[in-house]
């Protein structure tokens, strides 16, 4: 039986828990700045000797303070974007009859980027442990006083942790008093220990958003099937958001239950991460992939819809006063049995 704690790992002056197995494997929550999932490590076989295992890193974060704070306005590594992913369009949007003005924030474009949480610090509410897993929950609240998007919300993040999975269930609530536009998702990058041109990249079946000029979608889409069936990365350049087919955007779920989630599949020689989204209406359809120039790791982003919906309002989310919306996705890791070394 396994035994999970929660333990206080502050990376400089920002808080920072880990929930940690008793073998050492865990994952780092950096709650003080976008809840961002910042580390997660699993012990595998060590091939130097088969007796002993070493611990793997499967996600890039900010490994220090100083780090963290020169890059991450353009990195966002393991942040949760709300109440709107990507790029919006020079940093404004239309919503109802109205014009808002957001910040530019990002150095290499005249846009607004991943929303207002993802540099904030969210706060620990509480940790549960079982037999299986564990599950540690982290609030942020929008007050809504920026004229630029004056509807005030409240964020949930569930984490829960087995060792050798992680599942994120994300919930919003609108605590104003009109409806709230809103979209959302989230900014992890996945390592396998090497450069991820030896990786391969398998996605679900869907379509590319193109761009404009200025990386805005613009509401044409084109088919992409270079994933499709897995293949490596080799030395491609991808910034591109893919968007699920319409037999898997336009169901909803059932109860607990949902049979229609979309996977991403990373393999190395070694090993396999399942990267997996809630699907359907007013759920995560989208899939955002961007590659990093050290080719060290890859951001596979689950996004409700494609960049700039709080002005194209395809897949835009509006929630009542008084009403929440949850969205779930996660990620498992195998280690390959059988492997020759």
């Amino acid at each position: 039986m396994s035994q999970f704690k929660l333990i206080s790992r502050p990376l400089g002056t920002i808080p920072c828990f880990v929930l940690q197995r008793d073998d050492g494997a865990e994952i780092e929550i950096l709650s003080g700045f976008g809840s961002g999932l910042n580390a997660w490590r699993v012990p595998v076989e060590n091939t130097q000797n088969t007796r002993t295992s070493t611990m793997l890193d499967l996600l890039y974060g900010y490994r220090d303070e100083a780090t963290l704070r020169k890059i991450s306005p353009d990195t966002n590594a393991g942040c949760r974007l709300t109440p709107f992913p990507g790029r919006t369009a020079f940093a404004k949007f239309s919503w109802q009859g109205k014009t808002y003005e957001l910040v530019n924030n990002v150095s290499w474009a005249p846009h607004a980027l991943h929303g207002f949480l993802q540099d904030k610090p969210w706060e620990f509410e509480s940790f549960e442990s079982e037999a299986d897993c564990c599950t540690a929950v982290f609030s942020c609240d929008w007050p809504g006083a920026f004229a630029g998007f004056p509807f005030p919300y409240r964020a949930t993040n569930a984490v829960t942790f087995t060792g050798e999975s992680v599942s994120i269930s994300s919930t919003v609530k609108n605590v104003g008093k009109t409806d709230m536009p809103y979209s959302e998702g989230w900014h992890p990058y996945f390592m396998l220990g090497e450069k991820i041109d030896n990786l391969s990249l398998k996605l679900p079946k869907c379509s590319l958003a193109l761009l404009d000029k200025a990386d805005i979608p613009t509401g044409e889409y084109k088919e992409d099937t270079r994933f499709e069936s897995g293949r490596k990365i080799n030395d491609e350049f991808i910034n591109d958001c893919f968007c699920l087919e319409k037999d898997v955007t336009q169901l909803q779920a059932v109860g607990s239950d949902f049979i229609n989630n979309a996977h991403v599949l990373l393999e190395s020689d070694r090993y396999t991460l399942d990267i997996w989204q809630k699907a359907g209406i007013e759920q995560y359809n989208a899939i955002q992939v961007y590659t990093p120039p050290d080719r060290m790791s890859i951001a596979i982003e689950p996004m409700t819809t494609e960049p700039d919906a709080l002005n194209h309002h395809r897949g835009l989310i509006v929630i009542p006063p008084g009403e929440e919306r949850t969205f779930t996705f996660g990620f498992r890791f195998h280690e390959k049995m059988g492997i020759e070394l």
